[in-house]
């Protein structure tokens, strides 16, 4: 398996896929909503900056957005 860099093209689509699939086993609320529609937004601005720092930033941005999706599923427990 290849090993994908943070702000790398490629490690951002296999984050993106990996996000359509979560949002299809999500309960469509207001909530999932939003994170979609800010994770394709995030996901676009990714491809459109230009200096990896910034590309990092959104790779960053689009991975909170994935543990978001995951609490909404209920896969992650709160802190105690």
């Amino acid at each position: 398996m290849q090993r994908l860099q943070v702000g790398q093209a490629e490690a951002v689509d296999v984050l993106v896929a990996k996000m359509q699939d979560l949002l299809r086993h999500i309960d469509d609320n207001r909530a999932s909503r939003r994170l979609h529609h800010a994770m394709d937004h995030a996901a676009i601005r990714h491809h459109q900056v230009r200096t990896q720092d910034n590309r990092g930033f959104y790779h960053g941005l689009i991975t909170g957005y994935a543990v978001a999706m995951k609490v909404l599923q209920g896969k992650v427990a709160g802190a105690r």
